[in-house]
């Protein structure tokens, strides 16, 4: 069970994502800032920039606010935002000067255990990854299985595993970029009832499943969702149909949202969205299909990337909050 929350029920939650067609004015307590646009294009401002093309033309924002004041500071390779309950924290590699994307995964994440273990911030919440070219490779070369090789070189067997998202910029190899959300507070792993954990996917998957668990449940509420796609057990549903694919990721956001609700008892409602979607010419409808199966006054990004698995064509990702009393 979650341990006691550390705020009241109806306090602001400690972390709020949203996103903007505008930059926005820098504050003291923006934890994170990004720049969602084509590969390639020019910087407008200070935000990290994510080669994800979102639906329609030009750079779409994203912020993280914090409920507190941030402090930054430079860590074990990472640039670090901090308000005393949370903690980002960014890499940003070269993959060649590593050795390739294997090593470099395993560098980021023998970072990440060195910032956790000294920061003050021991329990990671969620983790982000964004590479190039995602699906190349054959078989066991593929790179996303070599990042997950990677990975699992630098973790402790038994360390507990946070939630994540993995995405494939559609851009050359070459950069991995890494984000971790920590906290002072450890929370609760949630798995779905439909899905086979990914960590105990079998062999056909690649040498090392994936290390990840579905969702994060923090004290205070609010449920970090992983990367969530079409998968069912273990297996890949409507190959070559977005909309179907959609259709079953929103089943496995149900039963993931129902579960989180049963441990944590309290009801949730979704505070963010992005959906990852693979081929262009399928952005419009999964952005109108999202407007009938996503609440509509949730904020929501639609952009263009690359799916872990080459059947996989949306993926969606989620932060959700708990309803406060009236």
């Amino acid at each position: 069970m979650p341990s006691q929350p550390l705020r009241a029920v109806d306090a602001p939650p400690p972390i709020r994502i949203r996103y903007s067609t505008a930059p926005g004015i820098a504050h003291p307590q923006r934890l994170a800032h990004f720049a969602c646009r084509a590969a390639g294009a020019e910087a407008a401002d200070a935000a990290l920039p994510l080669a994800l093309p979102a639906l329609g033309a030009g750079t779409v924002w994203e912020h993280w606010d914090a409920a507190r004041p941030v402090r930054r500071s430079n860590a074990c390779g990472a640039t670090i935002a901090e308000d005393g309950e949370l903690l980002y924290a960014e890499w940003v590699l070269d993959e060649a000067a590593h050795g390739g994307i294997e090593a470099a995964a395993t560098a980021v994440y023998r970072q990440i255990a060195a910032l956790l273990a000294s920061s003050g911030y021991p329990h990671p919440v969620k983790i982000w990854h964004y590479l190039g070219a995602i699906n190349d490779g054959a078989g066991d070369d593929e790179r996303y299985r070599r990042f997950c090789v990677g990975r699992a070189a630098a973790l402790d067997p038994g360390q507990p595993l946070p939630a994540a998202t993995a995405i494939g910029l559609q851009t050359a190899p070459g950069q991995l970029t890494v984000f971790l959300l920590a906290a002072k507070v450890a929370g609760t792993r949630i798995e779905n009832p439909r899905q086979v954990p990914a960590y105990e996917y079998p062999r056909a998957y690649g040498p090392v499943s994936p290390s990840f668990s579905r969702a994060m449940l923090m004290p205070w509420g609010q449920l970090f969702v992983s990367g969530t796609a079409a998968v069912v057990g273990h297996e890949t549903k409507h190959p070559e149909n977005t909309g179907a694919q959609l259709r079953e990721l929103a089943l496995n956001l149900d039963a993931l949202i129902a579960r989180a609700e049963g441990i944590g008892g309290q009801r949730l409602q979704a505070a963010a969205l992005k959906i990852y979607v693979r081929r262009a010419g399928d952005l419009a409808e999964v952005e109108a299909l999202a407007g009938r199966l996503f609440p509509a006054e949730c904020p929501r990004l639609t952009v263009l990337a690359d799916i872990s698995r080459r059947d996989l064509l949306v993926e969606v990702e989620a932060l959700y909050d708990p309803v406060t009393r009236a």
